[in-house]
């Protein structure tokens, strides 16, 4: 079914949904005939590495949590300077293992571009090829987006709305990993032997906030009131722009300074001291 159909496919199921609310997706789908559409265009967000799932396409939907994600480092895991200056610093380290061998770039793209971390040796070889020269339109879907943390098996997309209202785009599931620092820990616990990596969720786990339940999502995405979709109920959503070491409101809160001089005969000395407030190392990331 073409581009065409699967549009007139949609207008039908969002017609449906005004006139027949009480309807299912799978029962719209049936009475629409696009179970296999819908199916195979789920199937390519939640699992396709080659043509993964633009963010800009799941923000025709959730505008408020797409326009804060873009401007996060999330959405410049692939792009930022910082990033792309050290991976290729690291492929250089690591000589012509780096040529060899495609799966030694996923030392720092199975956090920076997670929908590879199944994919095969062309296509990881390719988008490391991508962030080297900079073709950034050619990375997008693979940064750490929507579908790397939201996009489930079996063609469902999570997360941690317990009631998730049915609409006629996407099958949804609750899942309450989604509200523990658990979930963060895959990229924000590991390090590199080459390269000093975030260690952020070690560091938490043996702090005074994780005692008395304080999460990264508490101070990383600030919870709010608001609809998670557009047209959808009110609800308790959370912050998509993940401040963190290079915001200037979150250091602010994240550090506290202290600066004492004293005269000693003929010099001035000036004693600098820095208190973390934060369960981690500052800085990490």
């Amino acid at each position: 079914m073409g581009l065409v159909s699967l549009t007139a496919s949609v207008i039908l199921i969002g017609l449906l949904w005004k006139i027949a609310p009480g309807k299912t997706l799978p029962e719209m789908l049936g009475l629409t005939g696009a179970e296999g559409v819908v199916a195979s265009r789920a199937e390519l967000a939640a699992g396709s590495h080659n043509s993964p799932l633009p963010s800009a396409q799941c923000g025709s939907c959730h505008q408020q949590h797409y326009n804060q994600w873009r401007r996060s480092f999330h959405a410049r895991s692939l792009t930022s300077d910082d990033f792309v200056r050290t991976f290729s610093q690291y492929l250089q380290s690591i000589g012509e293992q780096a040529r060899e061998d495609p799966q030694s770039s996923m030392a720092c793209l199975s956090c920076h571009a997670p929908l590879l971390k199944h994919a095969g040796p062309e296509t990881i070889r390719q988008v490391g090829g991508f962030v080297l020269t900079r073709e950034t339109k050619k990375l997008d879907g693979f940064e750490v987006g929507c579908v790397a943390c939201h996009g489930a098996a079996s063609r469902v997309f999570s997360g941690p709305i317990e009631k998730p209202q049915d609409n006629p785009f996407h099958l949804s599931t609750f899942s309450p990993s989604y509200k523990e620092a658990s979930f963060c820990a895959d990229c924000h616990t590991w390090t590199s032997p080459e390269i000093p990596c975030s260690n952020v969720y070690t560091d938490w786990k043996i702090s005074r906030a994780a005692k008395r339940g304080a999460t990264c999502q508490s101070c990383h995405m600030a919870e709010t009131s608001g609809s998670a979709a557009d047209g959808g109920p009110e609800r308790k959503i959370h912050d998509h722009v993940f401040p963190g070491g290079r915001s200037a409101a979150m250091l602010r809160k994240a550090v506290e300074l202290g600066l004492k001089a004293d005269f000693r005969k003929d010099r001035l000395e000036v004693t600098a001291t820095i208190r973390n407030l934060t369960p981690h190392r500052v800085p990490d990331g």
